[in-house]
């Protein structure tokens, strides 16, 4: 909830000028803030030049902008990003775990009532992993050993994916295991599966995570078969405490780095198309 302390308030009007849920509304008294249409983007917080506004009661700090890394920083930062998928026997503690979590409130979101399941319990992981082994098996068995299935992916326009997806398909059941190796956490991002655009806030909300938790030295890999496999099984949801009205949207697997990488890959480019008269 936007509090608003009244005697700090000098009546800019900027709160309501940026307000694009047009819940403020200025008064002879100061701003009201309709609760019931807030959705406690806290842009409100952030502009307001004499900190009048708080969130749940926690007052704003000013920036310290000489903090700010620096382009030449983010360009190290970006580069050594890499997913990790090889850990660590060793645990991550919780605190720093949620530290990393923590920095997904700041992502951009469209659905403000996310949660976030974090599982650092090594059994419930193994869980996890066997019931995605057994879905491969499954999937395996109906793509791949029945003519009728590769004739169907072909006339849909699947046969493409499908022969991609069949040597990781074969990599786990001959490994026995969903993950090159135990990771020691996970992050799963679950929410009401009626609120749209809830998988794009869960993907924004997992990057801030994901480079956090990179300058805190712990490795990272969106986990993107979990929710295919988990969310439909059921005994993993309950497991996991995922209520009968959720769905998971996004997922990662935690670690320390077995291995560091050493090399930033250069050259690698997102095609641009330009529209307009320059």
């Amino acid at each position: 909830m936007i509090v608003l302390t009244p005697e700090k308030c000098k009546q800019c009007g900027l709160c309501a000028e940026l307000c694009h849920e047009s819940c403020i509304r200025l008064t002879k008294s100061g701003p009201k803030i309709d609760q019931a249409e807030c959705s406690t983007c806290a842009q409100c917080v952030a502009a307001c030049p004499n900190r009048a506004l708080a969130w749940d009661g926690a007052a704003p700090t000013a920036f310290e902008r000489q903090r700010l890394p620096t382009a030449e920083q983010l360009d190290e930062l970006f580069k050594e990003r890499r997913s990790i998928r090889r850990f660590k026997r060793e645990k991550i503690n919780r605190s720093i775990l949620e530290e990393i979590v923590g920095y997904g409130i700041y992502a951009p979101t469209h659905a403000f009532h996310l949660r976030v399941i974090i599982v650092d319990d090594e059994a419930l992981i193994g869980i996890l992993d066997h019931a995605i082994v057994e879905n491969c098996r499954w999937i395996h068995r109906l793509a791949y050993q029945h003519k009728v299935a590769g004739v169907l992916a072909g006339w849909l326009g699947y046969s493409g994916e499908m022969n991609r997806a069949r040597p990781k398909i074969e990599a786990v059941l001959h490994l026995g295991h969903a993950f090159h190796s135990m990771p020691t956490a996970l992050i799963l991002i679950v929410g009401d599966k009626k609120v749209p655009l809830s998988e794009a806030s869960a993907q924004y909300a997992l990057a801030n995570m994901m480079y956090y938790a990179q300058v805190k030295g712990v490795g990272t890999c969106l986990w993107a078969n979990g929710p295919i496999f988990i969310d439909k099984h059921r005994e993993s949801r309950r497991q996991l405490g995922i209520h009968p009205d959720e769905r998971i949207f996004g997922a990662m697997v935690l670690g320390y780095p077995a291995a560091r990488f050493s090399n930033k890959v250069c050259g690698k480019t997102m095609p641009i198309q330009w529209n307009g008269a320059g």
